[in-house]
């Protein structure tokens, strides 16, 4: 399948201020290409932890070739957003989330910045002038399906502003859930920040750091275009003071700390699986998951679909192969299950109110 050319745009958005203290910067990138429809769908999507916007271009390009062969394309263009410290947002949000004072959030003397402030920013972009007369579906990968479920709090529940949902292996779950498993849960919570804390971060060059990881799990399972998007995006040069001369370094951009203190953030999941109950009623909510239960256990899988529980998805996908890294192993395969669901949207689908009515 011939791949469309991919085009895009870097932003740089205010977010809302959080309990006193000022918004953070939210990073960016709006992709589109020379056949994009004016009518079609604008997708807006949120990566998991340690991860950054630019991994998704190689499931974007294969999404978007896909959507291509529809006469006219479904989509109308997809924005991909850093988390607040993550990728460039890391980088420009730096200052601030060294800062700390009295009545901030506060691990390692930083401000970490929740998967919920994250969906905030979401939503306040949902609201802006960019998106006024778009037809909005919203895709979260891991944590970032957390996101882009609590983005909806924003709004009155008969008042969405998607027209469809997706969840990429969502790591969402009951706190119910949680606390029945919760020995196995936070001894792989531990396991995650040790991990993480344990990695380096800080490299002589770009060669080294692409090295470094290349044979690490999860990076060495990852689809070779997206490790190469990983080694282009997910590094920054940093001056280091070495005595009376100035090196330049390379460092990951998102702070080691801030992506293991991301493990400990469980209210937001718990949060959203909450909102995903009441939302799966009035928006077609879509979930994709792997078959190998390589991180997420498959009582998470059935806590999404848990029909008795009032979390009715309007479809369950499952890619061969593919596990919690779904994004990063198998972008081709997820671009597949995605242009499966968004196939079922209508041309004439603005809000939930069809669904609605079908539901009730």
């Amino acid at each position: 399948m011939s791949s469309p050319h991919l085009r895009s745009e870097l932003f740089v958005f205010d977010t809302p201020p959080l309990r006193g203290l000022p918004g953070l910067k939210m990073s960016a990138k709006r992709y589109y290409t020379p056949f994009s429809d004016s009518q079609g769908l604008t997708l807006l999507f949120a990566h998991g932890i340690g991860a950054h916007k630019e991994q998704w271009e190689p499931m974007l390009r294969y999404l978007f070739s896909h959507q291509n062969l529809q006469q006219p394309s479904r989509i109308r263009e997809a924005w991909c957003f850093d988390w607040l410290n993550h990728g460039d947002a890391a980088v420009i949000n730096k200052a601030a989330l060294e800062r700390c004072s009295l009545g901030d959030i506060c691990e390692f003397n930083n401000r970490i910045p929740s998967i919920a402030e994250w969906a905030a920013a979401i939503a306040s972009f949902v609201k802006s002038p960019f998106l006024r007369g778009h037809r909005l579906v919203g895709l979260g990968h891991s944590a970032g399906s957390s996101a882009i479920i609590l983005s909806t709090r924003a709004f009155p529940m008969r008042n969405q502003p998607f027209v469809a949902v997706f969840l990429l292996e969502p790591s969402m779950l009951t706190r119910e859930l949680w606390m029945s498993h919760l020995i196995e849960r936070e001894t792989l919570m531990r396991k995650s920040m040790s991990a993480t804390l344990r990695r380096r971060g800080v490299f002589d060059n770009w060669e080294e750091a692409a090295n470094y990881y290349r044979n690490r799990k999860p990076w060495s399972g990852y689809d070779r275009e997206v490790f190469d998007v990983f080694k282009q995006h997910g590094f920054y040069p940093i001056s280091i003071q070495d005595g009376s001369k100035v090196e330049t370094k390379f460092a990951l951009k998102c702070d080691l700390h801030h992506e293991a203190l991301a493990y400990r953030d469980i209210e937001s999941h718990f949060e959203a699986t909450d909102q995903y109950t009441h939302l799966c009623r009035v928006v077609p909510v879509h979930i994709v998951f792997g078959t190998i239960y390589d991180y997420i256990p498959s009582y998470f899988q059935d806590c999404m679909t848990d029909v008795s529980q009032g979390r009715c998805p309007a479809s369950v996908q499952r890619v061969p192969g593919a596990g919690h890294g779904i994004l990063q192993q198998t972008p081709e395969a997820l671009a597949r299950a995605i242009s499966i669901g968004l196939n079922s949207i209508t041309r004439d689908s603005t809000s939930q109110s069809l669904h609605l009515l079908h539901r009730l």
